[in-house]
């Protein structure tokens, strides 16, 4: 298991600015591949062409459920970021990681909301974001 950073902030260009959460986290790892060293999550993605994920339906699900990412390098922002969300529902979804165990949530995407996730770590690392209240597992894979 390999420890990983989270951070989650919205900015004012997609919404009010929202809940900010720094956590551990811990997510396993294949022998030949480690989890990337941090992930951060920051609204406000420019129109660049990145991977991008859903979460819709109900329950919410991410599609798809796998995406490969470049990891961010430098600071993250709404112009600098591996990969985006786009909460497709009509509520407010909970964003969570793995810490020892344990989901925690590393904070709240409203509805209609888009936020860019920064990714640092080596290539073949492998992270997984949750919804809270669901079963879907979004696994990244960095390129």
């Amino acid at each position: 298991m390999v420890s990983i950073k989270s951070h989650l902030v919205r900015t004012a260009a997609v919404g009010a600015l929202g809940v900010a959460a720094l956590a551990g986290f811990i997510a396993p790892a294949s022998a030949a591949q480690a989890a990337p060293a941090a992930a951060h999550m920051s609204a406000a993605v420019a129109a660049k062409a990145k991977p991008n994920t859903n979460i819709q339906g109900t329950p919410a699900k991410w599609s798809p459920t796998k995406l490969t990412a470049a990891p961010t390098k430098g600071t993250c922002s709404g112009t600098n970021f591996s990969f985006s969300i786009t909460n497709k529902t009509k509520k407010s979804q909970v964003i969570q990681e793995k810490v020892s165990g344990k989901k925690k949530s590393l904070g709240t995407l409203k509805a209609s909301q888009k936020a860019g996730i920064c990714l640092t770590g080596a290539k073949g690392a492998k992270g997984m974001l949750y919804i809270k209240g669901s079963t879907s597992v979004l696994t990244i894979t960095l390129s």
